[in-house]
């Protein structure tokens, strides 16, 4: 769940609101900064942080002594490039390849299945981010990610995956990572329950 708030008296662009100190916006899980608004994030559901540490897992047996300097990360900021727009998106985690977010990476859940528009804009958003290579989205109540690579011509491709013995490939960075790892610690529904992912936009 996400809250749309101004914090007043205050000009937020991208680098003041990544210089603060985030206790200062409220007590929310996570805050971002969307074209000027302070944008506050409820704390994710239990699987939701099951996936990420899942994921956590993965990346950080992946990545350790990566040659090219490539690690994971949580709670960064991502800004598009362009600087008419004050905003600033904090993915759920990331691999940044120096300076810059080459993959990263979005647990969906059932309500952002449902409020599409939001998840459209901030994948948009992600995409812009300076060094973006690849975006993954993965879904909350399902072994399924969506994957969206940026493509030598400027567009991004589309891919879905999903099922226990699908493998997540990233080869913008050099890895594959079984589904089955990533959801390790989830406790996901029963095949045949409702399918929230069923709907879901590409």
């Amino acid at each position: 769940m996400t809250v749309a708030q101004r914090i007043p008296e205050q000009e937020w662009t991208t680098e003041r609101f990544l210089a603060t100190d985030q206790h200062m916006f409220g007590d929310a899980w996570r805050y971002e900064l969307v074209d000027g608004r302070i944008v506050a994030h409820a704390a994710p559901s239990p699987e939701h942080g099951a996936i990420l540490a899942g994921l956590a897992t993965a990346l950080g047996r992946r990545l350790r002594g990566n040659p090219d300097g490539s690690r994971p990360a949580s709670g960064s900021g991502a800004v598009p490039r362009s600087a008419q727009r004050a905003t600033a998106r904090i993915p759920d985690a990331l691999i940044r390849c120096g300076e810059h977010p080459r993959v990263m990476f979005e647990v969906i859940s059932p309500s952002e299945l449902r409020n599409w528009t939001q998840r459209d804009a901030k994948r948009r958003d992600l995409q812009a981010v300076e060094g973006a290579q690849e975006i993954v989205e993965l879904y909350q109540a399902e072994q399924a990610c969506h994957i969206y690579r940026h493509q030598p011509d400027g567009t991004w491709s589309f891919e879905a995956h999903g099922g226990p013995d699908a493998t997540l490939q990233l080869p913008s960075v050099g890895l594959a990572i079984p589904l089955s790892e990533i959801y390790a610690f989830a406790e996901l529904p029963e095949p045949g329950a409702d399918d929230p992912a069923a709907n879901t936009r590409g």
